[in-house]
Parts: C-alpha cells; structure tokens; sequence
C-alpha cells in the first residue's frame, strides 16, 4: 500500500517538474521572439530616420552647390555680355564712320562729275555788246561827220548755264532760240526838256509772215511794267551813291550789260525785261520812269533799288 502511494507520489512529482520544465522553456521561447521582433522595430525606424535626414543633407547641399555655381556664372555672363556690348558699340562706331566716309566721297565724286560737265557759253553776250559797241561808234562817228544817226543797240540775252548732261526723251528736246535781230523800234533821242504831261508815241515795226503792221504805243499809259515787290518793311532813307557804282541814274541797257545788276533788277521788279513793250525803255533810266510811270516807280522801289544797285560796281 504503501508502495503504491510512495510510486503514485513519485509520478505525479515528475508530472509536476516535467509541466514545471515545459512551462519555462516556454517562458523562454516566447521571451526571445518579442525581443527579436521590437529589435526589428527599432533597426526599422533607425533606418528610416537615417534615410531620410541623409536625404534632407544631400538637398541641401545640392541646393547650395547649385546656387553657388549660379552666382559664379551670372557674374561670368554679366562680364561677357558688358564685353561683348563694348565690341558691338566699337563696331557699330567703325561702320558708321566707314559708311558716312564713303557717302561723303562718293558725293564728292558726284559734285566734281558735275563740275567737269559744267559748262557757261558767253559767244552770244559777247557778239551782242560787241554789236552794241559797232552801234555806238557808228553812231558817234556820224554825229561827229554832222549827220543825224539814230542808235540801235541789240539786248544783251540772259547767260544760258548749262546743266549736266540728261537722257532726252523722246519729243522732249527744245530748239534753240534764234538770235534776235535788229528789227526793234528806233527810240526817239532823249530830250532834257520831256516832262510828265507830254505823251509820248513810239513806233514799234512787228515781223509778219507776209507784211509788217505798225503798232503805236504811248508808254506813259502803260500801268503794269512789273510786279510790284513787298514794300510793307521798306523805310525810305537817304544814301550816298558814287558814280562808279550801279543807282536809279543808270540805264536799263546799261544795267542788263552786268550779270548782278540784271540780277538785282529782275528780283525787284519782277517781269519787266519779259514786258512786251520794255524795249522802248530800254536806253531811259530807271530815274525817268519814275515820271514816266510814278504810281509803280514809286519812292519806296526807288529806294530798294537804289540801295541794291549801289553795291554792284560798274
């Protein structure tokens, strides 16, 4: 009996150590795996955490590698571009004055072509007064002979300037003017004695086709012997003229004969020399017509010519 309690004790005692024995290496085992697993927790987040401040350092440094490389080549553009707006200016400088250099030669060039095509022809001037000079010495070897001879001068035509040379076109060519002959009226010898009231008749012979007509013409009842100038800023002052100049004393012949004084006359009154009937005042003075025809020869372009003539010497 009693070898059966001390037996059912001894198994149940290994029953006891055997659950005891089973417990702990569980105890055991199950202790392990939580600690493997928080360690795989905690290698996790350390990885993580070292990922991702190493990914915020290499931002940042690839930020500020980039910025200062950007700072150091907008400087080295900034100079370039300065250098290369200086070169621009210096060749933009250079081709200016090349190009305004060969402008200015080329219009030099130009100038001279016209110059050297430029020609004047003086031969029917100079047969004109050399016609008027015959005309006086005959006419002054006949008065000293004691024979009555009227003078017939031949005008003086304007200086042609020629200008260079043009294509003509077709139709566009204009015949040369003949010379005009002495076939004017005869004017009546100057009296000192004319006065104002007295009319005075001239006879003009006109060429015709076929026969000749005569036309009278009383020149103190002609009104419009030019176009009157601007006398509005004209004040009429006294002035002191020599006789080796140009004044109202002068002849209209005498004043066509000189190139500036032609000039000065034709500015002032305008139209006279083209007046249909100018070559019967031709030979009078410019002072006679102020009695001839005072409301256009008046004082004030008595005045005006007076003081422009008088710069021109005889």
């Amino acid at each position: 009996m009693i070898n059966r309690l001390e037996k059912y004790k001894k198994k149940h005692l290994v029953k006891k150590i055997t659950i005891v024995v089973g417990a702990l290496f569980l105890s055991i085992g199950l202790g392990s795996g939580v600690k493997i697993a928080l360690a795989d927790q905690d290698i996790q987040s350390l990885m993580t955490s070292w990922f991702y401040n190493k990914k915020q350092e290499s931002i940042e440094e690839i930020d500020t590698a980039i910025a200062l490389e950007k700072a150091v080549l907008m400087g080295q553009l900034k100079d370039q571009l300065q250098v290369e707006k200086q070169n621009a200016e210096a060749n933009l400088e250079q081709f200016t004055q090349n190009e305004k250099a060969n402008k200015i030669e080329a219009l030099r060039d130009y100038a001279d072509q016209l110059k050297l095509e430029m020609k004047i022809d003086n031969s029917e001037q100079e047969a004109a007064i050399l016609a008027n000079l015959d005309a006086i010495i005959e006419q002054a070897k006949a008065q000293m002979d004691g024979q009555a001879a009227q003078l017939q001068l031949v005008p003086v035509p304007l200086v042609p300037v020629q200008e260079p040379e043009k294509v003509p076109t077709p139709g566009s060519e204009e015949k040369p003017e003949a010379p005009e002959t002495e076939n004017e009226a005869k004017p009546e010898p100057e009296s000192s004695t004319e006065e104002k009231g007295e009319s005075t008749v001239i006879t003009e012979t006109v060429e015709g086709d076929s026969a000749q007509n005569l036309v009278e013409v009383d020149i103190y009842s002609v009104t419009d012997w030019f176009k009157m100038p601007n006398l509005l800023n004209v004040e009429v002052k006294e002035l002191t003229i020599t006789d080796d100049v140009f004044s109202i004393d002068s002849t209209f012949s005498d004043i066509l004969m000189n190139q500036k004084a032609r000039g000065i006359l034709n500015n002032i009154l305008r139209g006279i020399e083209e007046h249909p009937q100018f070559h019967q005042i031709q030979y009078k003075t410019i002072d006679e017509m102020s009695r001839i025809a005072p409301n256009q020869f008046n004082e004030k372009v008595m005045f005006l010519l007076n003081n422009s003539l008088s710069t021109i010497v005889k």
